[in-house]
């Protein structure tokens, strides 16, 4: 698959999960995918498989937001991985406060799936993890 393809799965993933589609965000997610969700990240944690993807997703995301959207504004190849400029769009469940993060998405696609996503709250951050020195 080309890069546009690849960047059309990450679109797809991101828009069935907000939409709450994960039946169609799941088809595009490797069945031992790993995902470090930005808050996990901070603890040391990831989520291996498209069970404990789920389970972070209905359990943490769902169950805390009212509605959670992933944005993505700008795709960039670097190496053999994605780079994903955008943001979030959130409104606690409980407090109705609306936030509106920045965000870097690091994407692994192989084969027409997401294997890995890794979230960044720093651009930079991001940057150093995928090896670019800007």
């Amino acid at each position: 698959m080309g890069d546009e393809a690849d960047f059309e799965v990450v679109r797809q993933v991101w828009e069935g999960f907000s939409d709450g589609d994960d039946a169609a965000a799941l088809a595009l997610i490797d069945s031992d995918a790993v995902v470090v969700p930005f808050g996990a990240a901070l603890e040391g944690k990831q989520y291996a498989g498209r069970e404990e993807i789920m389970e972070w997703m209905t359990g943490d995301i769902r169950v805390n937001w009212e509605w959670f959207h992933t944005i993505p504004q700008e795709f960039r190849k670097v190496g053999d991985r994605i780079l994903v400029y955008g943001h979030w769009r959130a409104r606690g469940r409980d407090s109705g406060v609306e936030l509106d993060v920045p965000a870097t998405w690091v994407v692994d696609v192989r084969d027409g799936k997401i294997v890995f996503w890794r979230t960044f709250t720093d651009r930079d951050e991001a940057h150093r993890f995928i090896g670019l020195q800007e």
